[in-house]
Order: C-alpha cells, then structure tokens, then sequence
C-alpha cells in the first residue's frame, strides 16, 4: 500500500494537501514542493497491474529540486498503456486478449500495443521554482540538450545533462502551473498512413511521436477552499482497497487519502468483480476530493442540485472499463450517448448548478470523459485538468456549457477536445496532443446558436490524422454534418468566437474543415503558427474544406496565419499552395485573410 507516516491524517498545511516525507523514498512536502510516491508501483508492458497496484513507468525516473538546491525529491511515474492491458474485449469480465469485442467494433487502438507505445506522467506541487530530473531505469544515458524537444515547443525551458545520465529541466514558478511534454530524439516513431490505414513503411508521414512518452505537471498548490477539511463534520473518508457497494456513504464531503482503490461488484469475501460498477454517489454528497496520492480507479456519478466539486491532485483512472462500457448493459461494450460511462457524471441535475473542478489527472477514459444531463441550465468552472492514456475513440475533453470557463488544462484526447457547443464559454492556455478521429475544436452535429466564445493560447503539440474526412473532420477547426438524419440547416441561427493566439507543432492537418449548419458571423482566427509546416501527403490531410450550404453566410477572418513562418494572404491561400484552403466560390467576398 502506500507508504504514509504516522499521523498523516492530522497533517493539514495551509495551503494544499501533502504527503509527508516518507521511509524507503525520498520525498517532500512543504510549502515550496510536495512530491509523492507508490510503494505499489508495478512495472507490466502488456497485461493488468494488480488490483492494489499503480502502472509504474517502465523508462523514467523523476525527481523534483528547488531550483539550484540540487537536492532531489522522487515524484513518481505512472504509466497508461493502450487497452490498459486487457486487449479488445466486449465484457468486463471477459478473459484478457480473448478478442471478444468482435471485428465489426473500431476502438481507435490499432498498431500502438505492437510498437510499446505508452505514456508516463508525473505531478508535484510547487510554489517557486524548480529543477526537474529525468533518468532512465535501467542507468543509460539520455540524449543531451540538443537531442531534447519539450512541447509545447513555444515555451522555452533550460536544460542541461545531469551527471548520472540524465537531464535537469529548469522550470520556473508559474502561478497557472506548467504542463508538458518531455520528448527524446531517439524515442521517437514515425506514423505513416496510406490513407486508410497506419502501415509500418511506405504511404505518408502523418505524424512524430514518441513511443514512451513522458509529461510532467507542474501544478500550483490548491486553494484554500478547494481543499476540504479531512476531520470535517460532513466528510466520510475513504479507506484505500476495495470500495465496495455503498461504501462511499451519504456525507456532503467524500475524501480520498493517498493510497490505490478499486470498484468492487462482487460481496465481500468473495473474489473481485472489476469493471462493473462505478461510483453512484448519494444526493447529499457534493464533493469529491482526491489527495495527492490518491489512485482512484473508477467513475464518479453525481446526482446533487447543490454546487457540486471535484478537487485535488489524485488520479480517477478508467483502466478496469471496456470500450464504451456501459451501465445500462453490465457494463459491456455497447455504445449509448445516453448511457455509456462518462468518467464524471450526473444525470439528474435541477438546473442552476456549477461544477468547479481543480487539479483532477484523469488516465485511460473508456468513452466521453464528463457529460452532465437532466438539464442544460448548468456551467463549469475547470482547471489544472489533465487527461492521459485516451487512446480509445470516443475520448473527448470534458463538456463545456453556458458560460462556462476553463484554464491551464492538459488534453490527451482521440475525440473532439474543445467543444463549443454553447455561448460564453472561454478556454485559456490549453494544450492538446490529439489521436487520430475528430477536430480539436468541434462546433458541429447540429445547428446551433452560439455566440461570445473565446478560445485562447491553445497548443497542439501532437496530431497523427489516418484519413481525410470531413464527417469527423481532420482539422484543427471542425463542424460534422447532422449526427441525427431529418435534420436541415437553420439560416435562422449563426455561430460567432474568436480563436486567438492557435500554435499547432509538427506536420499540421487542414486549419478548418466545416460543414455549415447556420451562419458563420464574426468568426475570428486570430494570431495562428504551424512553425514546422502543413500537411502536403497524397492523402490531402492538409486541406481545408467548406463546402457550399444553400442560404447561409461564412462571415470568417483568418488574421496574421503563418505557415512554416510564412504568411498565408489572400495571394496564397489556394489550395494548391500555401494555405490549402478549399473554401466554396459561393461564400467568395464573405470571408477574408489578412
């Protein structure tokens, strides 16, 4: 289990949630860092760790210093691997690689599990700057500085080898907290498509990434009042283990303390079911608290008309799910937009609620990570979120509605990230590293009224598009077509926001591909780079398309878009040069770039 000295639990500082420094480890926990660790940690490439155990990394070591201290904490690595192990089955309780999910089901995994690919992260909490060490396990070397690449690439970090092989990555205080990638020159594959399919040579280069991947979140201590009191009068702290039916209670409060828990379906005594419940929590229970440590693998459904809460900087992990598991069907394989699990959840809301969710990592989501329904009268306040290992289809970023706003957040995603389906929403200083299906940015499905959005400093550091598609589009600016057939387009409704300061890294897909629904009115892309490029294979990835729409305006400005640092204009923006734009000749003097 995990090792915490003793009295840990009367241990509150003023600020955060730590863990104090523990026997066998060397870790830290003060007002300047805290770092944490795993006892538990299991080193397993290709199959399910143990129930009580945490996938630890099987390539890096990390550890966090004050900046010039030289004096080093261990923070811990985990690790998610595609399918989590258990292979391409319809039915939790189907044995591993069994293939039960049937030929006829896509689940977006199809060579990572044959090339090791995988992804680590490690987390700490830090209020002044810091210097970060990364080793390999197994003692060789790590390339030099100039063999290193952290994304996003627009943020400039020092670094420097470390005399034990390794390097130290100097990375300031930041009040929002630093998120990124740790990229090595030598770990990298290169994804070749050949328009169909990922082949192993020949076809076209679609994307560069590394095959043990590697993110550090540098996350500022929470808030005072995100962080609920662990002796309060309304608390019911969990006990790390087995979380059997009912065992969460009906207290306002739910606490998890550092340690590794699992959903249970079976009674006690008997052997462990997994997969096949989630967290159905009690109308009276509002927050959900995960301490630093604390390693939750299961789904939190809420079903409060109060203000409701997920803080602090555990981990809610998806790995014991199936594909699209759902709850109406035993948690089996079977698709539902209505049922299948979301990792966060509420399906009785009263209207006029906020979400405030702070400091979450969400790993290996098996369908849509948060949806909310009973109601749209609801709006979301998120940030330091961070979602890993979603290489399943289906993993979109979490819902945004009315008014919603959302900072400093990290996506690893294999769906639509940003969804703007509502107005009011603002996203600042998001970085996404994306799979192969859907846009970035989705206004599509349906028509829609939608105005004052504004989506700010988005990074994409990664994208790898199989195929060029325009249903779920290969772009970083989407809208599918109708979702649901008898629908029509609506000139009656028109969709208007500002995307501004949009830096994508690597071999770019298309900047927008969007099938109009409604009117496209005072649409702004503002301040746009693809540094290294835009696609230019046979497989037409990097093309823009809009195509004709009986009735209906693309009133668009593209501002100060830079390809490669070349500026795309009104004299290159074709599709045979520079920027690839396939816009309709209908729309011709409605849109412009400048």
């Amino acid at each position: 289990m995990f090792s915490v000295l003793l009295g840990w639990l009367l241990f509150q500082p003023a600020v955060g949630t730590c863990i104090p420094p523990r026997d066998g480890n060397h870790t830290v926990c003060n007002s300047q860092l805290c770092t944490w660790w795993h006892d538990n940690g299991e080193i397993n490439t290709d199959s399910m760790v143990q129930l009580g155990n945490v996938r630890q990394s099987r390539k890096y070591l990390v550890q966090v210093s004050i900046a010039g201290a030289n004096d080093f904490y261990d923070s811990f690595a985990y690790e998610s691997i595609p399918r989590n192990g258990r292979g391409r089955i319809y039915s939790p309780w189907d044995a591993p690689d069994s293939n039960t999910l049937g030929s006829d089901v896509d689940d977006g995994i199809t060579i990572e599990p044959s090339l090791g690919i995988n992804m680590a992260w490690s987390q700490f909490e830090y209020s002044t700057g810091v210097d970060v060490k990364i080793r390999t396990r197994d003692g060789s070397s790590l390339p030099g500085p100039s063999g290193v690449k952290i994304r996003p690439t627009a943020i400039s970090y020092d670094i420097r080898s470390s005399g034990d092989g390794g390097i130290i990555i100097h990375v300031p205080h930041d009040p929002n907290g630093r998120r990124f990638s740790v990229e090595f020159d030598s770990d990298l594959y290169t994804y070749r498509s050949d328009g169909s399919h990922y082949v192993q040579s020949g076809g076209s280069v679609v994307g560069v990434e590394p095959r043990n991947a590697l993110l550090i979140f540098a996350s500022p201590f929470l808030p005072a009042d995100m962080v609920p009191r662990i002796d309060g009068p309304d608390t019911k702290v969990m006990t790390p283990g087995p979380i059997n039916q009912g065992d969460w209670g009906s207290s306002g409060i739910l606490y998890f303390p550092p340690g590794v828990y699992w959903m249970n379906s079976n009674p006690q005594g008997q052997a462990p079911k997994i997969g096949e419940n989630h967290i159905r929590l009690h109308p009276n229970t509002y927050w959900v608290y995960l301490a630093p440590g604390a390693y939750v693998k299961g789904a939190i459904e809420y079903s409060t008309k109060s203000n409701f809460y997920a803080t602090g900087h555990g981990v809610l992990s998806g790995e014991h799910y199936v594909y699209q598991a759902n709850p109406a069907t035993y948690y089996q394989a079977l698709k539902s937009d209505a049922t299948s699990l979301r990792m966060w959840g509420h399906n009785s809301l009263g209207g006029g609620q906020t979400w405030f969710c702070q400091g979450p990592t969400i790993n290996a989501p098996p369908f849509n990570t948060m949806d909310f329904h009973g109601s749209s009268d609801i709006t979301t306040r998120i940030s330091d979120y961070k979602q890993v290992g979603a290489f399943f289809f289906q993993t979109d970023g979490p819902q945004m509605y009315p008014n919603s706003q959302v900072h400093d957040v990290f996506y690893h995603v294999n769906d639509d990230a940003i969804k703007t389906y509502y107005s009011g929403v603002t996203v600042t200083r998001a970085t996404i590293w994306k799979g192969h299906n859907d846009p970035i940015v989705q206004m599509g499905w349906d028509t829609r009224d939608v105005s004052g959005v504004a989506l700010r400093d988005i990074h994409v550091i990664h994208t790898r598009y199989i195929k060029s598609e325009t249903y779920v589009p290969s772009a970083i600016i989407g809208a599918s077509p109708f979702y649901m057939s008898g629908r029509s387009v609506d000139p009656s409704k028109s969709i208007s926001m500002t995307i501004s300061g949009l830096v994508c890294e690597g071999l770019c897909p298309a900047l927008m591909r969007i099938t109009p629904l409604q009117n496209y009115r005072d649409f702004r892309i503002e301040n746009v780079a693809f540094p290294d490029g835009l696609q230019t294979n046979s497989i037409g990835t990097g093309r823009s398309i809009v195509p004709a729409s009986s009735g209906l305006r693309f009133g668009v400005t593209i501002s100060n878009w830079t390809v490669g640092g070349q500026r795309v204009t009104m004299s290159n923006f074709q599709t045979n040069s520079l920027g690839q734009l396939d816009i309709d000749v209908s729309y011709w003097g409605q849109w412009a770039i400048n």
